[in-house]
């Protein structure tokens, strides 16, 4: 299950990306739409199911209150820190990367609910991209704004994915 929501959140960043080159946007959405679709065949194949995964709470699987208290902290964090970015210190340029910053902090938890060292990694690459489109972007580098959340977010959450789906048992493997 958590595969799957990286692959469909690398998705919206790819599609996002996407924009920051013109001439290529078409193509480049192809190629998301084309990447997703392999994803779910991907997964198809293999079956992969949230069964398998560590309870994160008291036997009731690792969705449960603590990952809704985390998403719930990550959205409300992702609101007020746009808001401030585009009202009050007027660079929405820069909401790209405050998402992906929150988002790559939002997984720190994980490590813990999850019980996978997985979602350490994708945090920190997450919040590296997000500095590096802040560097970058106050620079003079304007594709970096959303260019770097945009392509690096989704090759980020892409990576984590593959790796989720590669550690998933295969139907009828050890028998």
């Amino acid at each position: 299950m958590s595969s799957s929501i990286g692959v469909l959140f690398g998705a919206a960043w790819w599609f996002a990306g996407a924009t920051t080159i013109p001439d290529a946007t078409g193509v480049l959405r192809g190629l998301d739409v084309a990447i997703v679709l392999a994803f779910a065949v991907w997964a198809f194949l293999i079956g992969r199911r949230g069964a398998e995964l560590p309870s994160g709470s008291a036997g009731r699987g690792p969705f449960g209150r603590r990952y809704g208290v985390v998403v719930v902290i990550m959205v409300a964090a992702i609101i007020a820190g746009s808001r401030v970015l585009g009202s009050v210190l007027e660079r929405p340029d820069a909401v790209p990367a405050w998402v992906l910053l929150c988002v790559g902090l939002h997984f720190l938890p994980f490590y813990r609910i999850f019980g996978s060292r997985r979602f350490l990694v994708l945090a920190a690459a997450l919040c590296l991209l997000a500095a590096l489109a802040v560097v970058l972007g106050g620079t003079g580098q304007a594709w970096a704004w959303l260019g770097l959340p945009g392509f690096g977010g989704a090759l980020a959450l892409w990576a984590a994915a593959a790796a989720g789906f590669v550690d998933a048992p295969w139907p009828g493997a050890g028998r």
